[in-house]
Protein backbone atom coordinates (compact mmCIF):
# COMPACT_ATOMS: atom_id res chain seq x y z
CA UNK A 1 0.00 0.00 0.00
CA UNK A 2 1.36 3.39 -0.98
CA UNK A 3 1.27 6.20 1.58
CA UNK A 4 -0.04 9.54 0.33
CA UNK A 5 0.18 11.75 3.42
CA UNK A 6 -3.56 11.96 4.06
CA UNK A 7 -5.15 13.14 7.29
CA UNK A 8 -6.12 9.55 8.11
CA UNK A 9 -2.50 8.48 7.70
CA UNK A 10 -1.34 11.29 9.98
CA UNK A 11 -3.81 10.28 12.68
CA UNK A 12 -2.87 6.60 12.44
CA UNK A 13 0.85 7.51 12.48
CA UNK A 14 0.30 9.47 15.69
CA UNK A 15 -1.61 6.55 17.25
CA UNK A 16 1.16 4.11 16.32
CA UNK A 17 3.77 6.43 17.84
CA UNK A 18 1.68 6.57 21.03
CA UNK A 19 1.50 2.78 21.01
CA UNK A 20 5.31 2.65 21.02
CA UNK A 21 5.31 4.74 24.20
CA UNK A 22 2.64 2.51 25.76
CA UNK A 23 4.76 -0.57 24.99
CA UNK A 24 7.77 0.99 26.73
CA UNK A 25 5.59 1.71 29.78
CA UNK A 26 4.33 -1.88 30.01
CA UNK A 27 7.00 -3.94 31.79
CA UNK A 28 5.48 -7.32 30.83
CA UNK A 29 5.46 -6.52 27.11
CA UNK A 30 8.88 -4.85 27.22
CA UNK A 31 10.36 -7.89 28.98
CA UNK A 32 8.86 -10.24 26.38
CA UNK A 33 10.20 -8.20 23.49
CA UNK A 34 13.68 -7.84 25.00
CA UNK A 35 13.77 -11.57 25.74
CA UNK A 36 12.90 -12.53 22.16
CA UNK A 37 14.61 -9.68 20.29
CA UNK A 38 17.91 -8.53 21.86
CA UNK A 39 18.03 -5.27 19.89
CA UNK A 40 14.54 -3.75 19.85
CA UNK A 41 14.74 -0.47 17.95
CA UNK A 42 11.03 -0.05 17.30
CA UNK A 43 7.76 -1.71 18.28
CA UNK A 44 4.25 -0.63 17.33
CA UNK A 45 0.87 -2.12 18.23
CA UNK A 46 -0.88 -3.17 15.04
CA UNK A 47 -3.88 -4.65 16.84
CA UNK A 48 -5.17 -5.11 20.36
CA UNK A 49 -8.29 -7.21 20.82
CA UNK A 50 -9.88 -7.25 24.28
CA UNK A 51 -11.23 -10.63 25.35
CA UNK A 52 -12.86 -11.66 28.65
CA UNK A 53 -9.79 -12.08 30.82
CA UNK A 54 -6.99 -11.14 28.47
CA UNK A 55 -6.02 -8.88 25.60
CA UNK A 56 -4.62 -10.23 22.33
CA UNK A 57 -1.83 -8.12 20.85
CA UNK A 58 -0.17 -7.97 17.44
CA UNK A 59 3.04 -5.93 17.59
CA UNK A 60 5.49 -5.26 14.78
CA UNK A 61 9.10 -5.32 16.00
CA UNK A 62 11.93 -3.58 14.13
CA UNK A 63 9.82 -3.63 10.97
CA UNK A 64 10.83 -7.28 10.50
CA UNK A 65 8.51 -9.53 12.45
CA UNK A 66 5.04 -9.44 13.97
CA UNK A 67 4.65 -11.03 17.38
CA UNK A 68 1.19 -12.04 18.56
CA UNK A 69 0.36 -12.99 22.14
CA UNK A 70 -2.24 -12.93 24.89
CA UNK A 71 -1.69 -10.97 28.09
CA UNK A 72 -3.82 -11.61 31.17
CA UNK A 73 -5.56 -8.61 32.68
CA UNK A 74 -5.42 -10.27 36.09
CA UNK A 75 -1.72 -11.01 36.56
CA UNK A 76 -0.14 -9.73 33.30
CA UNK A 77 1.13 -13.20 32.34
CA UNK A 78 1.83 -13.63 28.65
CA UNK A 79 0.87 -16.77 26.75
CA UNK A 80 0.30 -18.14 23.24
CA UNK A 81 3.24 -16.25 21.76
CA UNK A 82 3.67 -16.54 17.99
CA UNK A 83 6.06 -14.85 15.60
CA UNK A 84 4.97 -14.16 12.04
CA UNK A 85 7.00 -12.64 9.23
CA UNK A 86 5.75 -9.27 8.00
CA UNK A 87 5.14 -10.83 4.60
CA UNK A 88 2.93 -13.58 6.05
CA UNK A 89 1.13 -11.12 8.33
CA UNK A 90 0.34 -8.87 5.37
CA UNK A 91 -1.30 -11.85 3.65
CA UNK A 92 -3.41 -12.60 6.74
CA UNK A 93 -4.89 -9.13 7.15
CA UNK A 94 -7.85 -8.38 4.95
CA UNK A 95 -9.23 -4.95 5.81
CA UNK A 96 -7.88 -1.72 4.43
CA UNK A 97 -7.39 -0.12 7.84
CA UNK A 98 -5.08 -2.93 9.03
CA UNK A 99 -3.12 -2.76 5.77
CA UNK A 100 -2.71 0.99 6.25
CA UNK A 101 -1.50 0.49 9.83
CA UNK A 102 1.08 -2.04 8.63
CA UNK A 103 2.33 0.29 5.88
CA UNK A 104 2.67 3.20 8.31
CA UNK A 105 4.37 1.05 10.96
CA UNK A 106 6.87 -0.17 8.36
CA UNK A 107 7.50 3.43 7.31
CA UNK A 108 8.06 4.46 10.94
CA UNK A 109 10.36 1.51 11.59
CA UNK A 110 12.47 2.31 8.53
CA UNK A 111 12.77 6.05 9.13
Amino acid sequence: MKLIGSRTESLRREQLQQSAIAIKNNAAITDLLNERFPHVKSAYVLACTPEQGEDIYSIIVNGCVVIEFEISRIDLTISDVEEISVEDYSKLIKNKSAKLDLAIALDLANS
